[in-house]
């Protein structure tokens, strides 16, 4: 599916880079949700803070994952990056609540957070279907940044 939305930005970014990222963060939040190890949440949300702060290319996970393409030499396909921001920003938010969640011995709430979380990234490493890009097409131009 296409979206349909005016860039606010110029910026690009590889989909199949992000595509690979929501596998990674798929299969962490399965196994917070479903096993004891309970920490890969923390793991997760600091390469979050780490990618939506800090900025990609000092994201573990994505350095990694652009090793394992340039190995493979898959080649890219650049899209615009407003919506896969904003996606990393909302996964920024469910990660970091969930971490807290789990801190404050939550466990309901952080199940929650986690089960929305494991359909919507599921959506994209399954089908790449991104929820929040999606999401992102409703959202005026003037609060997109």
């Amino acid at each position: 599916m296409k979206y349909s939305s005016c860039p606010i930005s110029t910026d690009v970014v590889n989909s199949k880079l992000t595509r690979i990222y929501s596998i990674v963060t798929f299969i962490a939040i399965g196994i917070y949700l479903f096993t004891p190890f309970k920490e890969i949440i923390y793991l997760s949300a600091t390469d979050f803070i780490i990618r939506v702060f800090i900025g990609v290319k000092y994201s573990p996970i994505c350095f990694f994952i652009k090793k394992g393409l340039a190995l493979g030499q898959i080649q890219t396909h650049m899209v615009n990056a407003g919506p896969k921001k904003f996606a990393a920003k909302i996964g920024l938010v469910f990660t970091v609540l969930m971490s807290f969640s789990a801190l404050l011995d939550l466990s309901s709430v952080s199940f929650i957070l986690g089960s929305i979380s494991f359909l919507a990234v599921g959506a994209e490493a399954v089908i790449g279907f991104c929820v929040a890009c999606y999401i992102y097409t409703f959202i005026p131009d003037s609060m997109k940044k």
